[in-house]
């Protein structure tokens, strides 16, 4: 599902405790690419799909947990992919059909993720996953799947990403962070 962040960030402000109960689960933020940079990859396929996208004013928020009708290559694993029948559906050309999984080790709670054998590679934290080879997420870490840029978010991190994105992204307002959440100051 992809929720907007503005929606989101605005409860956030309001009600700090209420974010913090409905968002239980990890996320990814996909951000838009900064404006005047170029896709990376050229191979794409076209799917037919709406392409929901971010925007540069309006991350797209996917939550990472598994959904009834998903693809279910194991049981415990998340799939991503441009494919509606994944578990977390990426409308972009550059994603493969199941392109990448998620999972939560149990007994750790240490989640991971693995590439699923993409054309283009998942990458984390800049460096290049080896299909089936799974990679550690704590709670936070820079993923590319294609051409897609995210931001893999822990629940726990989730809170201070939003602070840290709204203070990035505040114009000309000073803001200041409080033990409750962000307020804005003149």
């Amino acid at each position: 599902m992809h929720l907007k962040f503005s929606v989101l960030a605005s409860q956030f402000l309001d009600d700090p405790q209420s974010v913090r109960r409905s968002v239980c689960w990890p996320v990814l933020v996909w951000e838009a690419p900064p404006v005047g940079v170029r896709p990376l990859f050229t191979r794409s396929t076209l799917t037919g799909l709406s392409l929901n996208r971010p925007t540069v004013a309006e991350p797209l928020v996917l939550e990472v947990r598994k959904r009834p009708q998903g693809v279910v290559p194991q049981a415990s694993s998340i799939t991503l992919g441009r494919t509606p029948d994944n578990d977390i559906v990426v409308e972009d050309p550059t994603v493969s059909r199941v392109h990448a999984t998620f999972r939560e080790e149990t007994r750790t709670g240490v989640w991971y993720v693995a590439d699923g054998g993409s054309h283009n590679g998942t990458w984390h934290d800049g460096t290049l996953l080896i299909p089936g080879r799974p990679a550690p997420l704590f709670d936070r870490a820079s993923l590319r799947f294609g051409d897609m840029l995210a931001t893999f978010l822990h629940f726990s991190a989730f809170n201070q990403f939003i602070l840290d994105w709204l203070a990035r992204h505040s114009r000309g307002a000073r803001s200041y962070v409080s033990e409750g959440g962000l307020t804005r100051g003149g």
